[in-house]
């Protein structure tokens, strides 16, 4: 496939441009976000019933993968689920690894923020403690007042072919782009997104990108010179982040955007639907296609628009990883409202790295020095990418700077079985560190 464009962060060009001592940058503090050690000995709640306490808390964090046909292994519906998985759900959320909410705790506040408190795990303790009580049906809360998904669904696009994917290099997965037709003859405003994978058991994650007409033009060279739909896209979209309308993980609902808030699409785009297979490894043939729901309006209260956070360097080959390397760190910083004049609102922020991705955040570095965390995420997993709105918004002020970092971990054991450390760098089968935040103007 030919060498694909990458669209560098010229806000960050010219961070550098004018200031390049700025370009030497201080690493972040390693506990940036994190919070005090939960207690070993939290004490177990008593008392607790599964219909009054356990239930909602289940329905809140669980049970969107936790379902028939869901992404997990088994479901937690009904009480008889649950009480046959108490020790497993005790022992994964006394250990936080489930719910799966990559974000540190103590970052910032976050909108379906599905993690459990330490009020919340210490209630399952002692429901499972108490060997799963299930205590009175009439005592459940009544269901959430706005159930997930999108409020209305205004377009749905579908891949145009179904796509059968096969066992492919990165590790065993196959990772593959659609051009879709943006068929709006007029300017809107995307203002909720959810993607509807068509086959769950293939489908890993998706991303949706909003491309103009010269970039699908150059898309579809791609597409053209594939036998099979779509093609090969390892790392999704080198055309920046800027680009990215919204995403889907295995067990995330779509959702409408905060109040007031859009993205504009125009007309003459094109939707590329980057979609991480992970196909069956027996060989069975299977396919999918997957369609992507928009909620659409013609005007909003907020504009917002991406800004991406990366050296500008990195893709041009500065962001060497040694082979053997097992904590490579890269850290960048600029300002952005050097290009947009004044302060500015952000609403929302993601990190994002490949499969040697060991740690990475994203803050605020304030004009007098402080630190103000926007997203950290101490164990990094390529499969649980996100990107997080803050419940409130978060004001930027001229001379405040936004600041990536990202730790590589590229040692004999963080490798495939067999294989050995080779060197890396920024490539889309390789690695890459972006910062993303979505910001309106003031």
């Amino acid at each position: 496939m030919p060498a694909r464009r990458l669209r560098p962060s010229w806000l960050a060009l010219l961070a550098c441009g004018l200031a390049p001592v700025a370009c030497i940058f201080q690493p972040l503090p390693e506990d940036l976000g994190v919070c005090e050690e939960a207690p070993e000995d939290l004490a177990p709640k008593t008392g607790v019933t599964y219909y009054k306490d356990v239930k909602p808390l289940l329905d809140a964090s669980c049970v969107s993968c936790h379902q028939d046909g869901g992404i997990a292994p088994f479901a937690l519906t009904t009480y008889d689920d649950a009480y046959a998985a108490r020790g497993l759900i005790g022992h994964a959320t006394a250990a936080r690894t489930m719910p799966p909410w990559p974000p540190s705790d103590c970052c910032a506040e976050y909108v379906h923020d599905r993690s459990l408190s330490l009020d919340e795990i210490a209630m399952i303790a002692g429901w499972v403690e108490d060997d799963g009580p299930a205590g009175d049906p009439a005592d459940e809360p009544p269901p959430l007042s706005t159930p997930p998904g999108l409020s209305r669904v205004d377009l749905e696009l579908e891949m145009p072919e179904a796509y059968s994917p096969a066992p492919g290099l990165y590790n065993g997965d196959d990772l593959r782009c659609f051009l879709i037709d943006w068929p709006e003859t007029e300017l809107r405003y995307v203002t909720g997104l959810d993607v509807h994978p068509g086959n769950r058991d293939l489908v890993h994650h998706a991303v949706v990108y909003a491309v103009s007409s010269t970039s699908a033009s150059l898309y579809k060279s791609y597409d053209d010179a594939s036998a099979e739909p779509g093609w090969s896209c390892p790392g999704g979209l080198a055309e920046g982040s800027d680009t990215v309308l919204g995403l889907w993980v295995p067990g995330t609902d779509g959702f409408d955007f905060p109040a007031g808030l859009g993205r504009p699409v125009e007309p003459g785009s094109t939707v590329v639907l980057s979609v991480h297979y992970r196909p069956s490894q027996d060989g069975a043939s299977t396919s999918d296609q997957t369609a992507v729901a928009f909620k659409l309006d013609d005007a909003v209260d907020t504009v917002v628009r991406p800004y991406a956070v990366y050296n500008p360097a990195w893709p041009l080959g500065g962001m060497a990883i040694p082979a053997g390397a097992e904590d490579q760190v890269f850290t960048y910083a600029y300002d952005p409202t050097l290009l947009s004049g004044g302060p500015l609102l952000i609403h929302n922020a993601q990190l994002h790295m490949h499969e040697y991705g060991a740690s990475a955040a994203l803050a605020i570095e304030r004009a007098d020095g402080s630190l103000d965390c926007l997203l950290a995420i101490e164990d990094w997993d390529y499969n649980w990418q996100g990107e997080y709105y803050f419940k409130e918004p978060i004001r930027l002020e001229q001379g405040d700077k936004l600041k990536v970092e990202c730790h590589f971990d590229n040692s004999a054991a963080n490798q495939q079985s067999g294989e050995e450390p080779k060197p890396l760098n920024w490539a889309d089968d390789k690695e890459m560190c972006i910062g993303t935040v979505l910001v309106s103007d003031i």
